[in-house]
């Protein structure tokens, strides 16, 4: 229960953003690298409470979490554009190249991969918009590194296998010489 409160939430906040960027403008900007942080916090915070919960099944939000990161992303993406920063060709480019790719190699691994440069949009631009909100996300960076450690790695060996399993090597593969070098080695 708590941790959907948190997931919906995440929603609110992108479609803050991005009302932001329509209504408000650059001068918003403050604003949204605050409700950016509630939001990673509140990605980080949902996920305890999730496993915590007594319940193994994931709510109908909760099994949607991954799909409502990509919201959050994207709305920040959608900021960039709306005040400017980014050519609007650029975001259209950026998207249906994404999506396509999403859609033909069907990875989560992949759609990190994509999300990645507009998760650090907001706090890249925070350095040139609002200098100590930049400051303020790297130091929220570190405190979220340290406290989630665990998790941390966890993340990164999920990304790294998904990324091995689109390349086509499994565990058993990689281990093993090509045809080539076992006839050499008389295997």
């Amino acid at each position: 229960m708590l941790a959907d409160i948190a997931t919906g939430l995440r929603l609110v906040i992108a479609a803050y953003i991005i009302y932001a960027g329509v209504q408000l403008g650059a001068e918003s900007f403050p604003g949204v690298a605050a409700a950016t942080l509630i939001g990673w916090t509140l990605d980080t915070v949902d996920g305890h409470l999730a496993r915590a919960a007594s319940d193994s099944q994931p709510s109908w939000l909760g099994a949607r979490d991954r799909y409502i990161d990509t919201v959050m992303v994207v709305a920040g993406f959608i900021y960039a554009t709306l005040i400017g920063v980014i050519p609007v060709w650029g975001f259209v480019a950026y998207l249906v190249v994404s999506t396509l790719l999403v859609v033909v190699f069907r990875s989560i691994a992949l759609l990190t991969v994509l999300e990645a440069p507009l998760a650090a949009l907001i706090p890249i631009l925070a350095f040139s918009l609002a200098p100590l909100w930049g400051w303020i996300f790297v130091a929220w960076g570190v405190v979220a590194a340290i406290l989630d450690r665990r998790r941390l790695w966890v993340r990164v060996k999920i990304l790294w296998d998904d990324v091995q399993r689109m390349r086509g090597i499994t565990e058993d593969e990689s281990t093993q010489l090509p045809p080539s070098e076992q006839i050499k080695s008389g295997s």
